[in-house]
């Protein structure tokens, strides 16, 4: 059971870095555009998807960061999810892809804030490494087929 689990793991984290790489370089206009106002587009449009997507899609990123980590280090597992964030800003401006904006590092650093806080909730449950690790493993299958599917399906619709 363990190997299987730790395939699928493995499989649902591969999954997770195509949906992140896919949403945030590939399924973006070819423009190029920066945004240094802090909390402007959130001024702007409010809590739409786009406010909740960069939340929602680093909570895995953080929970992951923290989870690699042979011993857990709050700021290191925070650096990781920054430093991913702003990689990804910086990307995006240098091969045009939509814009490069401060309120998405916020919201992505807030997003992965929220998967080391979740990391830190199963590790007071399950105390272990090993135990934490897969629990986070079952974690990631539970939400994972459910959006790999879903992923599937809006695919199969839209094409």
């Amino acid at each position: 059971m363990k190997k299987i689990l730790k395939v699928a793991f493995w499989i649902v984290l591969l999954f997770y870095a195509y949906l992140l790489i896919e949403t945030v370089f590939f399924a973006r206009d070819a423009r190029r555009s920066v945004n240094l106002v802090p909390f402007d587009m959130i001024t702007d449009e409010g809590f739409t998807l786009n406010v909740w997507g960069n939340i929602l899609m680093f909570i895995p990123l953080g929970l992951y960061a923290a989870n690699f980590l042979k011993k857990f280090n709050f700021w290191k597992a925070m650096w990781v999810v920054i430093g991913a964030s702003l990689g990804i800003e910086v990307f995006q401006y240098i091969f045009k892809r939509g814009v490069s904006d401060i309120d998405d590092l916020l919201l992505n650093t807030m997003g992965g804030l929220i998967g080391i806080s979740i990391y830190l909730v199963i590790k007071v449950m399950f105390k272990t490494k090993e135990r934490v690790h897969s629990a986070i493993s079952v974690l990631s299958l539970v939400i994972g087929i459910p959006v790999f599917l879903l992923t599937v399906i809006l695919f199969l619709y839209n094409y």
